[in-house]
């Protein structure tokens, strides 16, 4: 087991595949596990490093209330530097987006590329969640039916249809190892309500691509779009019938 000892506790890391470094981020009070073999098609083509945030998974550091998202964007550079990794590039999902980007501001010149995918900030007007669910969500947790109603609401129909039971085997089988990290996940909560992407990116020249599932029932598809528009090197990129667990599809 590879981990990295920070100040108060150890942040878990993998390393896979060989070539140019792919840092991959997940996304709201989710472990790498999460990834469900996702980092092992893209270790077919980069050396892929996937992290346990801090409060997560198989790290032992806890996250406090007082943690940013730099916080964890610092740890994140921890682990890159302690494999003396000097550029690399960085896919960020959801929540991950968000960290990825504060990542890529404060180290524009350690940056290949950036992509977000599926992900949201406060710069402009608009649902950065889609305004039914989150009721769904809360009544689900009440009623021990949160995992379910969290699958339906990140992975389309078409996808669940064809292997839907075999991410929630999946999902159940990280639980028993993991548990429910409900204060990890409201301390994400809590960071993402104030983040801003504008003007952050402004001092790099990598390449920034925006990516979100056309089907995604999680975050509006309008976010990346409008995401995009205020980075003016960046692409966005909509991928026809993926919900907002982009790797799932």
């Amino acid at each position: 087991m590879a981990v990295l000892e920070r100040e108060k506790g150890k942040i878990f890391y993998t390393v896979q595949g060989e070539g140019e470094t792919l840092l991959m981020l997940r996304g709201l009070g989710r472990s790498s596990r999460y990834w469900l073999g996702f980092d092992k098609v893209m270790a077919q083509h980069f050396q892929v490093v996937t992290i346990d945030q801090r409060g997560l998974g198989r790290s032992t550091l806890a996250m406090q209330w007082t943690d940013t998202i730099a916080t964890l964007a610092a740890d994140c550079l921890a682990v890159i530097d302690h494999l003396k990794v000097k550029k690399f590039h960085i896919f960020g999902l959801s929540f991950g987006g968000m960290i990825a980007t504060s990542l890529a501001a404060d180290h524009p010149k350690r940056i290949l590329s950036l992509a977000i995918g599926a992900s949201s900030s406060v710069d402009y007007a608009g649902f950065r969640i889609h305004p039914t669910l989150l009721p769904k969500l809360l009544i689900a947790l009440r009623a021990g039916r949160f995992q379910d109603e969290l699958l339906k609401a990140v992975v389309p129909d078409m996808v669940m249809r064809s292997w839907g039971p075999e991410i929630q085997t999946s999902w159940q089988e990280i639980l028993g190892l993991e548990g429910f990290p409900l204060l990890t996940t409201l301390k994400h909560l809590r960071l993402s309500v104030t983040h801003r992407i504008k003007g952050r990116l402004d001092k790099g020249d990598y390449p920034v691509l925006f990516i979100h599932g056309s089907m995604d029932r999680f975050v509006p598809v309008q976010n990346s779009v409008r995401m995009q528009r205020l980075v003016p090197r960046s692409q966005v990129k909509i991928i026809k019938g993926a919900g907002h667990e982009l790797a799932l599809g």
